[in-house]
């Protein structure tokens, strides 16, 4: 294991002006202990640290985020006749102007964050998005088309 994502810690103060200490919730802190460990074997005494606000991952599973993005452009793309990978980069593209998250390519695209990296919040940018795109092309959406969520 070379690195552990932490998705939060709380910061924690202590007596010291020298220190700094996290407390890192249970289902991490073995996996961080047999890093440290692996680390100290190798004579590495240094991590390396990125400091962000908490990250809220969209959410899965049935009547969740994903399932709705998912779901609404499959209803776009029947009313349409656009391929859906086409389709949901697209809607993705259009949704940078609400917030979704984007690389740049070396020609100076932007490049939109895959689904498995964003948060709740731009999750529900990109529902907007999909959502306005319907209502401006005449396409009704349906919560659960199949009857099957």
């Amino acid at each position: 294991m070379k690195e552990l994502i932490i998705p939060a810690a709380r910061r924690m103060k202590t007596n010291s002006r020298l220190y700094l200490a996290y407390e890192l919730t249970e289902t991490v802190r073995d996996y961080y202990w047999h890093l440290v460990q692996q680390h100290e074997e190798k004579g590495i005494h240094f991590e390396k640290l990125r400091i962000s606000q908490p990250f809220r991952p969209r959410t899965t599973g049935p009547h969740s985020q994903n399932h709705r993005i998912n779901g609404f452009i499959q209803q776009i793309c029947m009313a349409t006749g656009n391929d859906f990978d086409v389709m949901k980069y697209y809607l993705k593209k259009r949704a940078i102007s609400r917030g979704y998250p984007f690389k740049t390519a070396p020609d100076g695209e932007p490049v939109p964050y895959s689904e498995s990296e964003i948060s709740v919040e731009q999750a529900s940018a990109l529902i907007e998005e999909i959502q306005q795109f319907a209502a401006e092309n005449g396409i009704h959406l349906k919560e659960d088309p199949l009857g099957i969520l």
